[in-house]
This record gives C-alpha cells, sequence and structure tokens, in this order.
C-alpha cells in the first residue's frame, strides 16, 4: 500500500498510471473530471451553444481516460459519431460508455461510437486531412512524453481539423499555433465554486459561423476576451 502511495507522486506518468489503473480511481487521468464539467454545462443555458459546435461532426476525443462523459457530450449535442481515443484505459472506458448508455435508456440520444486503443499521435496520423472535431480535456504537459511530441500533435490536430470546426479543449496544454483561440471561463455545475476554462481554437471562419448561427456564443467570446 505504501508503495503504491509513492508511486501514485512519481513524477513518471507511466507509474501514475499504471497504480491508478490497478486502483480505478483515475487518478493520473483527471480530465475525466473536466469533461463531466464541460457536458454538465453544455446542458445550462450558458453552455448550450455546444451544440452548435458539436451537431453533425465526427468527435475524436484524445486521452478520454475512463469516463463516459465525452460520449455523453456528443450524443446529447447530436454528434455525427464519437471516438475515445485512450492507450491506457480503453476497456474501462468501453464499459463506462455501455453502462451509462444502459442506464440512460431512452433519455439519451444514441450515437455510433467506437474506441481507439491506441497513442493519440499515432491515431491521428491514420485519419485524413480536414476532416474532425477534436476534445482534449486534462492534456497537461506532465502526461505528455515531451515538447516534440505535443508539437507533433498539435500539428495533426491542425492537419485533420475540419476548415470550419473546432479543437475544444479545457485543462489542456495543446495549442495548435496556426488556429485562433478564444477561452470561456464558467463555473463548474456540480461545484459552483470551482471555475472551468473551455479553449476553443479554429480558423476564423469556423468562429463566423458559429456566431451566426448562435449569436449567444458570439456573447460569451465577447465577455472572455
Amino acid at each position: 500500500m505504501r508503495e503504491d502511495f509513492e508511486l501514485s507522486r512519481s513524477r513518471d506518468w507511466r507509474e501514475r498510471l499504471s497504480v491508478s489503473r490497478d486502483q480505478g480511481t483515475g487518478f493520473a487521468a483527471p480530465g475525466g473530471e473536466f469533461t463531466r464539467a464541460l457536458y454538465e454545462w453544455s446542458l445550462t443555458q450558458d453552455g448550450e451553444f455546444l451544440s452548435s459546435v458539436l451537431q453533425s461532426r465526427r468527435l475524436v476525443e484524445l486521452g478520454a481516460g475512463m469516463m463516459p462523459f465525452g460520449y455523453a457530450l456528443a450524443a446529447t449535442c447530436r454528434a455525427m459519431n464519437f471516438v475515445a481515443v485512450e492507450p491506457f484505459y480503453a476497456d474501462k472506458q468501453r464499459n463506462s460508455i455501455k453502462a451509462m448508455i444502459e442506464d440512460r435508456g431512452k433519455t439519451l440520444n444514441r450515437i455510433p461510437y467506437k474506441v481507439e486503443g491506441c497513442d493519440m499521435l499515432e491515431y491521428l496520423k491514420e485519419e485524413p486531412d480536414d476532416l474532425l472535431c477534436i476534445l482534449a480535456c486534462g492534456i497537461e504537459e506532465c502526461i505528455l512524453p515531451g515538447m516534440d511530441y505535443r508539437a507533433k500533435v498539435e500539428s495533426e490536430i491542425y492537419r485533420t481539423l475540419a476548415q470550419d470546426s473546432f479543437f475544444i479543449s479545457s485543462h489542456s496544454d495543446l495549442y495548435p499555433k496556426d488556429l485562433s483561440c478564444r477561452e470561456i471561463v464558467f463555473r463548474r455545475p456540480s461545484n459552483p465554486s470551482v471555475l472551468e476554462r473551455l479553449r476553443l481554437h479554429g480558423r476564423a471562419n469556423a468562429f463566423d459561423r458559429l456566431i451566426a448561427e448562435y449569436p449567444k456564443a458570439g456573447r460569451l467570446l465577447l465577455e472572455n476576451p
């Protein structure tokens, strides 16, 4: 038990991931809570514009972790489909999505989904140009192998992102340099004392389309310059 505690505090993210997998806690992959906060915010009046962002899109979540909230967000916002990319917890991600679908029944919209048990860079390299909407929550530098890897992932995000779509990030250090970025700060619905950060990365025409379709999004972007 003491050894597990020490490993859970290790600077080596692989050791933290190994311990969290054994414990089933998601300790080393807190992004699930960030995705959960984003999903819950999408159900509020301010966050409902995410439906305009995701509707009919091919949504890919990088580093999806154990929790099913990426699928819940995609399904609620009527995305075309959903892919969870998760190299360490793919089996747990599959089980959590299945459990959510069974538990929610007809109250949750059904969309096609799959879970890819591979590295995010490996996955993105196999996708065509100009196709995806991409989500990343909690992908911080401490879990990335290095700056070169990060730059390659950012380049692949830019290449695979649909021209009028967005890379959506929350508490993530991925920052594609050739995309414009706007940040929105919101309160976590389940705990309003906690502030969350949503970043939208996209080309100018993506922001123009969003604001034209959903003027409230424009107000939020103006309030969070």
